[in-house]
């Protein structure tokens, strides 16, 4: 069954077509995930996401982790706004990131190079706490909210929907010719202004 969401119906897609092909690479080329992990880690993620309301900023601030677009796509299927946040932002920028943002969790990596974790940033008994907690899009939600770098003035967040970030994506891979034959070196940290299309 398709969803409504044209992000998640493309990963459905993929993940029939190439699931058990490399998906994530490290820097020697070895496998670190195949499509079928991807979707693996996803389960994972989705489950302990559950806890938040349709609607809740979650910020990821995790570098280039291969645990990324498992996080992505559970977020995605749980309906929640993904913040991503560069790993390289001081404390207080990312404090004020998430106040500005309303988030109501951060996902990041343990050190030494573990897996991905979720910090809840509000205290909250259950699930209608935490959708007190969540900001008001009015049924119109977007998928990933972009903060802007803010070099002329105060760092504002941008709405994009599955949409969007869909069609962003294919005009790129149109205009320079990239097909599902090319490899895909992801050396931009998807928090980048630049890194997630």
């Amino acid at each position: 069954m398709k969803s409504t969401d044209p992000l998640l119906d493309a990963w459905l897609e993929t993940l029939r077509c190439a699931k058990d092909g490399p998906a994530i690479l490290n820097t020697d080329g070895e496998v670190l995930r195949k499509f079928s992990d991807v979707e693996e880690r996803t389960c994972h993620f989705e489950s302990n996401l559950k806890m938040f309301a349709p609607g809740s900023v979650i910020a990821i601030q995790i570098g280039n982790h291969e645990d990324w677009p498992s996080i992505l796509i559970a977020c995605l299927r749980n309906r929640l706004v993904v913040l991503p946040l560069e790993q390289s932002i001081s404390g207080q920028q990312r404090d004020a990131a998430l106040k500005v943002c309303g988030a109501t969790a951060l996902v990041s990596a343990v050190s030494s190079g573990g897996s991905a974790e979720i910090f809840g940033l509000r205290p909250s008994k259950d699930r209608e706490q935490a959708a007190d907690a969540t900001t008001d899009w009015a049924e119109k939600a977007p998928t990933l909210l972009k903060l802007t770098s803010g070099t002329t003035a105060a760092p504002r967040a941008i709405r994009f929907g599955s949409q969007q970030l869909l069609a962003d994506c294919n005009q790129i891979c149109d205009s320079m010719g990239i097909s599902d034959a090319d490899l895909n070196f992801g050396v931009i940290p998807i928090s980048h202004s630049y890194g997630f299309s």
